[in-house]
């Protein structure tokens, strides 16, 4: 049973973690297209944004790493193909939301720059990401 406790814990926080990577990959893409000066209101959704990002997206971030480590140990997985390839996504997906996170951030302190252009794509690349993340944890192809 704690297996499955843990494994639950994984996905529920995956599930808030990609939710916040969307977020973050959507207020870019909204950034890229605002004018200079920024308003009152997009630097109100820019720290909302900031706040929702330090309190759920990255905590959730830290929590699907340990429960997923956790869960991996239990199932004696360390060893599998796919999990190895699911680890590098997870790696890659970890690093794109500390790159987001920052650009944020720099966005965030200098109103007249516009977001990375690598932020463009960040929603496209989390969520393709996340289904060949979902199909190797389901199919086991290799």
């Amino acid at each position: 049973m704690s297996y499955l406790l843990i494994k639950s814990l994984h996905v529920a926080t995956m599930v808030a973690w990609m939710g916040g990577m969307v977020l973050l990959s959507a207020i870019h893409l909204w950034l890229a297209r605002a004018q200079c000066p920024r308003t009152d209101r997009e630097t109100a959704v820019i720290t909302a944004v900031r706040r929702w990002d330090g309190r759920v997206t990255s905590p959730a971030m830290g929590l699907t790493w340990l429960f997923g480590l956790i869960a991996a140990w239990q199932g004696a997985w360390f060893t599998a193909p796919w999990l190895h390839a699911k680890l590098l996504l997870v790696v890659l997906l970890s690093a794109l939301h500390g790159m987001l996170s920052g650009a944020l951030r720099r966005t965030a302190a200098d109103p007249g720059r516009l977001p990375p252009a690598f932020a463009r794509h960040a929603g496209t690349i989390v969520l393709a990401t996340m289904l060949v993340i979902v199909l190797l944890v389901v199919i086991k192809p290799f």
